[in-house]
């Protein structure tokens, strides 16, 4: 079990508060889903450069999604003491949920 993940990411330079910059994170949320799909079916297969390179699209389509939420977050001009209150939020709530 990994305690969690060490992410500095940056921001692109241009972001904006509007609707296509809001749907992103979820486009990049179903890709998420169709690259699991890929890894998952080649879960089991003999070919370990495919089974490589399905996981590696998996990992790059997560971190996609994080980009994408990174983005949206400097687009509603969210400052870091405010994501830092959001994460102790989000870990009380696992935490009472019995997930940490």
């Amino acid at each position: 079990m990994r305690d969690g993940y060490l992410l500095n990411l940056r921001t692109f330079r241009e972001v904006r508060d509007d609707k296509a910059q809001a749907l992103k994170p979820l486009e990049e949320a179903a890709e998420i889903y169709g690259a699991w799909q890929d890894c998952d079916d080649m879960r089991f297969s003999q070919v370990m450069t495919a089974r490589r390179a399905y996981r590696d699209d998996l990992i790059d389509e997560c971190l996609d999604t994080v980009q994408a939420i990174a983005n949206l977050l400097a687009a509603v001009g969210a400052t870091q003491g405010e994501v830092d209150a959001a994460i102790r939020r989000m870990d009380e709530r696992n935490c009472e949920r019995g997930r940490l």
